[in-house]
């Protein structure tokens, strides 16, 4: 009917209008949709390359959206999938093969900010080179660095890991015992420090927690609606880069004397409690005199104030070594100032990656002089 209207604009002008205007120029709508379309691909590449190459974005992304929609979908938390993942593929009793299988998960299926691969092998070198008896651990997570550790540490070393989340703790002694590794887990009470370690008031932990967990939740719903498009691109596109320092590290040794299935005789004893509660009981409850190596990898706000209090409650003898990660992303700006420029540590920085992403991240390694 209209095309017949369309025929005879004289006898229906009105219905003739109508008519065209529901035509759309063909060309212009194409050009329009092109452009469109050139853009939101344009925005797709640039957000994929921001979350790879851009510590904030990379961190939004992870520890934001895709772990929270992982755990609304699984039913799960990434702690636990890692662990049925490991528990899955790698075998029982060789802590290679589980450091493989969670590098492999984290690469391929799901990030998480263990040390990773590459900052492992400078987390080796430097317990090769210390060769500590007695090893602190802030931040056990799900037991990667401590599994890295634990299987290069001598006959009757001692190594404590302090997590906070208990959790995490009970996912640990879970993935330490699937590498072979003698785990003790101990919820440790909360005593008031003796006199020695006393600094004056001591917020706990995680006391900057909830403005940071503000600060996540409103990043989030910025970004959410944009970036929900952007998994698949990032699991083609995101691949292990090579190791700019594998040339200069030694040669990692463990798996040639790993045996599987076989206890391993140094002793792993993860701590359950707040670092700031759980350092000045180290002495009279762990019969410990100091740590030869630290390694430090918690809240990144807390790696100064943890720091000064190893030092307040004597825990650090003339030698000892730190190591701090993530010193670049997220970042330990005051604790590099610190360490840097305080005569009582001589400090090195090894620059390398964010675990399993193309951002900037390194350690940071300090001797204390005393």
């Amino acid at each position: 009917m209209l095309s017949v209207l369309y025929s005879m604009p004289s006898v229906c002008p009105v219905f003739h209008a109508i008519y065209l205007s529901c035509i759309p120029d063909s060309p212009t709508m194409l050009s329009v949709a092109l452009s469109l379309g050139a853009v939101l691909v344009f925005l797709l590449l640039l957000v994929v390359q921001r979350v790879r190459t851009e510590g904030a974005w990379a961190l939004w992304w992870h520890d934001n959206y895709l772990e929270k929609l992982k755990d609304f979908l699984s039913g799960t938390t990434r702690p636990v999938r890692m662990l049925r993942h490991v528990q899955k593929v790698a075998e029982h009793g060789d802590a290679q093969s589980v450091l493989a299988a969670v590098d492999s998960y984290c690469s391929n299926v799901e990030w998480a900010m263990n040390v990773g691969d590459l900052k492992g092998q400078i987390l080796d070198a430097v317990v090769l080179e210390t060769r500590p008896r007695y090893v602190l651990e802030l931040g056990t997570y799900c037991a990667y660095s401590t599994v890295r550790m634990g299987r290069l540490l001598p006959p009757g070393a001692r190594l404590i890991s302090i997590e906070m989340n208990p959790d995490y703790a009970q996912v640990a002694r879970k993935i330490l015992h699937h590498a072979g590794l003698d785990t003790q887990l101990t919820l440790i009470s909360s005593d008031s420090p003796s006199p020695s370690c006393t600094q004056g008031e001591q917020p706990a932990e995680g006391t900057e927690q909830p403005s940071a967990q503000r600060r996540w939740r409103l990043q989030e719903a910025l970004i959410y609606t944009t970036l929900h498009c952007l998994q698949l691109p990032l699991q083609l596109f995101s691949r292990n880069p090579p190791n700019p320092l594998g040339s200069s590290l030694p040669r990692d040794r463990s798996s040639e004397r790993q045996q599987p299935g076989k206890l391993q005789t140094c002793k792993v004893e993860i701590l359950v409690g707040s670092t700031s509660d759980l350092i000045p009981q180290l002495k009279k409850k762990l019969d410990i005199d100091t740590f030869d190596f630290v390694f430090i990898d918690h809240w990144k706000v807390s790696y100064l104030k943890d720091t000064k209090l190893l030092e307040e409650c004597d825990l650090l003898r003339p030698g000892s070594v730190l190591l701090a990660d993530n010193v670049i992303c997220p970042g330990a700006p005051e604790y590099l100032h610190y360490v840097r420029t305080s005569p009582r540590y001589e400090s090195q920085y090894f620059p390398s990656q964010l675990e399993y992403l193309q951002v900037e991240d390194g350690m940071e390694k300090s001797v204390f002089l005393g």
